[in-house]
């Protein structure tokens, strides 16, 4: 196993431990061991929506400060399901069916775990369509968790100031469970929704500019993004109010080399609906950018940015 920038015995320790780890985890996933659930704080809840039958469902997952993994599901509205209902309805998922492995011949950044909470954002395995998780089946997170892994490792090699900084991923019981990066303040499609005038007075022109030359450093590296949306640009306000709005182009699990295959692809609006090639391209990117500078001047309500993808393997 070849591992960079390890900041401390810690880290080190963790991935030496992780093997003998594995026994434990199988071990608790049989006798049914529930996590502590305080309020639903501790849960992440999502409200989906499927975009041809408008048939509304409810998930909702929590990581324990180890990573493991629970996981629930209902075909109730949010909003119908009791505080009781929700713990009840977790289920452990194994680490084998959205974690993967860390590799061996690849260099990854272990996260420092100095780093500072508030300063951090942690992105864990894609969960919001993983399906009957208490049958341990799996689903194509942990290769998705994986792939982003590795495009963050090659992007880091040469930061671009419109691409979100990483500082690495976490590893537990021998495998990757999230990749930290800088944190943010609000998405676009948020930042425009919930204050049109301050909206208003970002420089179109310029920070549009700031996505594209990101964009161009992907397809330099032969790498498209694939799911280009105010949904995935940040906005980085000014320190002390001085200076512009600038764009940050966040979540790169979509993201790979021209002519491979994402496991999920585009976003409704920002993708070409009629392209039936689901494979990595410039022409997906290219069209999203175009759509982008169409949807400044539109409408903006975040809710119709739905999370599911517009072709591809999905996770």
């Amino acid at each position: 196993m070849v591992v960079e920038k390890r900041p401390n015995t810690a880290d080190e320790a963790d991935l030496k431990v992780s093997k003998r780890l594995k026994t434990t985890e199988e071990a608790d996933i049989t006798v049914g061991k529930r996590p502590e659930i305080r309020n639903e704080a501790d849960l992440t809840i999502w409200m989906c929506m499927d975009t041809v039958t408008g048939v509304q469902h409810t998930q909702w997952y929590h990581f324990t400060p180890e990573n493991e993994t629970y996981y629930g599901y209902s075909d109730k509205r949010r909003f119908d399901i009791t505080f009781d209902e929700f713990v009840a309805g977790l289920e452990r998922i194994s680490d084998d069916a959205i974690f993967p492995e860390v590799p061996t011949d690849t260099q990854i950044t272990i996260a420092p775990k100095s780093l500072d909470a508030d300063t951090v954002h942690i992105k864990r395995s894609g969960l919001r369509r993983y399906e009957n998780a208490e049958k341990g089946s799996t689903c194509g997170a942990k290769d998705q968790l994986l792939a982003e892994v590795l495009v963050m490792e090659k992007l880091s090699k040469t930061p671009h100031p419109y691409i979100v900084e990483y500082y690495g991923c976490t590893v537990h019981r021998g495998r990757i469970t999230s990749i930290a990066t800088e944190k943010l303040g609000q998405p676009l499609s948020v930042y425009a929704y919930d204050d049109p005038h301050r909206f208003n007075q970002i420089d179109k022109a310029a920070f549009l500019a700031g996505v594209e030359s990101a964009v161009k450093f992907l397809h330099s590296l032969g790498l498209a993004h694939n799911d280009i949306s105010p949904l995935n640009i940040m906005v980085r306000e000014p320190s002390n109010g001085v200076g512009a709005c600038t764009p940050v182009l966040i979540d790169f699990d979509s993201c790979g080399p021209f002519g491979t295959q994402p496991l999920s692809l585009g976003s409704p609006g920002f993708c070409d609906e009629e392209d039936e090639d689901f494979t990595s391209q410039k022409r997906h990117d290219e069209f999203a950018l175009k759509r982008l500078a169409e949807w400044w001047d539109e409408e903006h309500d975040p809710k119709k940015l739905l999370c599911f993808g517009c072709g591809g393997k999905k996770d």
